[in-house]
Formats: C-alpha cells, sequence, structure tokens
C-alpha cells in the first residue's frame, strides 16, 4: 500500500470509532477493508486537482541515498529522513521570510544571515517562499546559501509562477544538491522534529501570478495525515501564516486585521502540529506566539508550542507593526526535547561600503 494510502487509511480508522452495538471487529474481513480504504485513496489521487508543481501528493518508495553530500540522508519518495545521529543537542534551524529578489542589497543582506547562521550552528535553513520572482534570481538567492554547506528547504510562496520556481530551483539544485524542494518533499524527519509542507497559497488575492500555486483542502488534508503519524514533533512549513487573534498575531496585516489563512488553522488545529513556520504578512513579523498568535513567546523561553514569523529577508522598506525599521530579518528555532526556543537577527542598515558594493552587484 503507498503512503498516500496507508496515511488515509489512518484517517479512516480515526473517524470510525466503535462498532455499532452488536457487530464486532471480526465482522468485516480485514482484507476486504484494505481494499476498499486504497481504493478510496485512489480516488482521491485521481481527483486531486492541485499541480503537482506545486505540491507533491505524498508518496513512499525504496528508501535510496538522498545524495547530500557530507550527510547520511535516505529518501524515499516524497519523505527525506536524516538518521539517528547519537547526537543529543538540538535541532537548530535558520529561518527566512520573504527575499524577493536577488538585488545588490539583498545579496550583502544574505551574507549576514549567513554569518549569523554560522554562528548559531545551525544544521539546514528553511526559506519560507518568495525566494525570487524570476528563475535565474531565485536560483541566485538560494546558491547563496548552501555556501553555508547545509541543506537549504525551500516552498514556493505567493508571488512566483510556479514554473519559475521549480526552473530556479532546478538551477540551484544543478549547482548544489543541499538545495531541497519542499513542494517535491512534503516531510523531511529528524531525531528531533518533522517538517511538514503546505506550499503556495489557498486565497487567490495574495496569488500575484497567474500560475501561481493555490493549495486545496486536499493538501492540508495530506499535510494533517503526515503529522499525525509524524516519528517526531511536527514542524508545519508555510508561507502563509493560521488565522490568528488580535492584534499580537502572525497574520495581523496593517490594515488593521486578521488575515490568515482558515486552512492553515485547521492543519494546526486537527494535525496537532507543535511548531510552524510562516512569513507572508511581513509587518507582524519579528515574532513567535502560541498557536492562536495571543501569547507572545520571547526570545529564548523554552516552549511545547511554537509559531514563528520571521520577517522579511530583504531590504526594501516595510512599515512594521512593533514600529521599528526594518533592514532585514533572520531567525533561529531550535528544537530539543519536544520543546521549541527562538532567536532574532535584527539587521542594521548598510554601511556606506555595503551600499557602494551593492551597486557593484547590481550593474554584473
Amino acid at each position: 500500500m503507498s503512503l498516500r494510502a496507508s496515511l488515509l487509511l489512518s484517517l479512516m480508522i480515526a473517524v470510525a470509532g466503535c462498532p455499532k452495538q452488536g457487530t464486532g471487529p471480526d465482522t468485516v474481513d480485514p482484507s476486504e477493508q484494505s481494499a476498499r480504504a486504497q481504493a478510496g485513496a485512489e480516488e482521491a489521487a485521481e481527483a486531486r486537482e492541485v499541480d503537482p508543481l506545486c505540491a507533491a501528493s505524498p508518496s513512499s518508495g525504496p528508501p535510496s541515498d538522498a545524495g547530500l553530500p557530507g550527510l547520511q540522508a535516505t529518501r524515499s519518495g516524497t519523505t527525506l529522513s536524516f538518521p539517528e545521529t547519537g547526537d543529543d543537542g538540538p535541532l537548530v534551524f535558520g529561518v527566512l521570510g520573504p527575499i524577493n529578489e536577488a538585488s545588490g542589497r539583498n545579496r550583502i543582506a544574505l551574507e549576514r544571515y549567513r554569518a549569523f547562521f554560522e554562528a548559531e550552528g545551525v544544521d539546514a535553513v528553511i526559506v519560507t517562499g518568495d525566494a525570487g520572482e524570476v528563475a535565474e534570481g531565485i536560483a541566485q538567492v538560494l546558491g547563496e546559501l548552501t555556501r553555508l554547506g547545509r541543506p537549504v528547504f525551500t516552498i514556493i510562496g505567493n508571488r512566483e509562477c510556479a514554473s519559475v520556481y521549480d526552473e530556479g530551483v532546478r538551477a540551484a539544485q544543478e549547482a548544489s544538491p543541499l538545495v531541497v524542494n519542499l513542494n517535491a518533499i512534503r516531510e523531511v524527519r529528524f531525531p528531533q522534529a518533522t517538517l511538514i509542507s503546505i506550499p503556495g497559497h489557498d486565497d487567490p488575492d495574495f496569488i500575484t501570478c497567474e500560475s501561481g500555486c493555490r493549495f486545496d483542502g486536499t493538501t492540508v488534508d495530506e499535510a494533517i495525515a503526515l503529522a499525525r503519524n509524524a516519528p517526531s514533533p511536527a514542524v508545519l512549513v508555510a508561507h502563509g501564516p493560521p488565522r490568528g487573534q488580535g492584534s499580537q498575531a502572525l497574520d495581523f496585516a496593517n490594515t488593521g486585521a486578521n488575515v490568515g489563512s482558515e486552512e492553515i488553522r485547521r492543519a494546526l488545529d486537527q494535525g496537532g502540529f507543535a511548531f510552524g513556520v510562516f512569513s507572508n504578512i511581513k509587518e507582524a513579523g519579528a515574532r513567535a506566539t502560541d498557536s492562536t498568535g495571543t501569547t507572545i513567546i520571547p526570545e529564548g523561553q523554552a516552549s511545547q508550542a511554537l509559531f514563528l514569523n520571521p520577517g522579511p529577508a530583504d531590504m526594501t522598506s516595510w512599515s512594521m507593526n512593533d514600529g521599528k525599521p526594518n533592514h532585514g530579518f533572520a531567525a533561529i528555532l531550535s528544537i530539543e526535547d519536544g520543546a521549541g526556543t527562538w532567536k532574532l537577527y535584527r539587521g542594521a542598515p548598510l554601511t556606506q561600503e555595503e551600499r557602494a558594493r551593492a551597486r557593484a552587484l547590481d550593474a554584473e
């Protein structure tokens, strides 16, 4: 049975409840039950309308070496697994929000983020969408990050066209196999935590490219099933945040309203996600909260439920909800023993020398 079928079977069993009075578990032929479940899963897969370039349908397969240089990792279908290493320390992610383009200013910012991530000893980097709007720029941004020598996990946001994103990521992967496309890899298993992706956005008003990636309830159901079966605490990686409550939430826009996704909210509630990273509402970034967004989690405070918006990574001026200027943000998410902590990098204005270098990079 495929991974998708087994996941759907587990959901069917969960919602079926106890048998009616007068029936027992031996009244239904187990082989018939399994056949019905697989048929239902195959029917659901055939009805799936999401472009595979946007979100691959979860699948299994024989494990093979993932081909990540210097790292032990295996791939089975849409699952990437990192084995037990014997290291009891935390799993440390560097997290970036929208970069949008490979401008000279942003490339200087990426140098800063690399230095911050190196100093924090990250195990991998997560780019939460909007790496760029042209394939060459996406490849440039991801390539800059692979210079860390760590895996770079990336998903599509609300600004990229599906084919352009795919072209840019493939070009980056040709230059470095450390780039991992979370549109194609829906689950990444570490001993300390499991990343699960919902790429794109579900609100067409946020999708700026006609051929952008719009997820639907099927994609969310897949993520819920993966989370329920995850071998370690689940981390949702998505571009748009969940619908929150109030001005502290990760989706509180400069319009004065919570504009997050109800479907992402459903994924968190039904999947039992312990952690999450989201970035689309830039002004609500540079903070972490509980799942509803009503309680701010201070930097360094361990929490068994932590949801992070790192803020915009690009250097374009943006009015943040906290009233402080934006000169580029990055964040650290550390997970150990089922608890998460976070740390913020808040950039400074470019120096005169950096501005000159940025102009030179733009002229290349």
